[in-house]
């Protein structure tokens, strides 16, 4: 799965509901208080979606979440992969 990089908001985002909830259990509604003076209900919305599909926050259920360590995220994720694919690529340069 080829994934993109994260956006800056989607970044902010993850660090504000950090800042609030840690690695607490939160629902949607109390993600967008936090969120309110920032983005708008789509945006909060569309950018919990995107980063609970791809491993940033976990959806407990329906309403609930629950955000997961960063730098295991980029660790696992995104590190991994990059770093296989530059050393795929350094081997046919060299």
């Amino acid at each position: 799965m080829i994934m993109r990089w994260l956006k800056k908001r989607e970044v902010i985002i993850y660090f504000l509901l950090f800042k609030k909830f840690n690695y607490n259990k939160f629902n949607i509604g109390e993600a967008f208080d936090v969120l309110k003076p920032y983005f708008s209900k789509k945006v909060s919305y569309h950018s919990i979606s995107y980063m609970s599909k791809i491993g940033l926050i976990t959806k407990l259920n329906e309403s609930e979440y629950r955000l997961n360590p960063f730098d295991d995220f980029i660790l696992t994720f995104l590190a991994k992969s990059y770093l296989e694919r530059r050393a795929t690529l350094r081997h046919k340069i060299q």
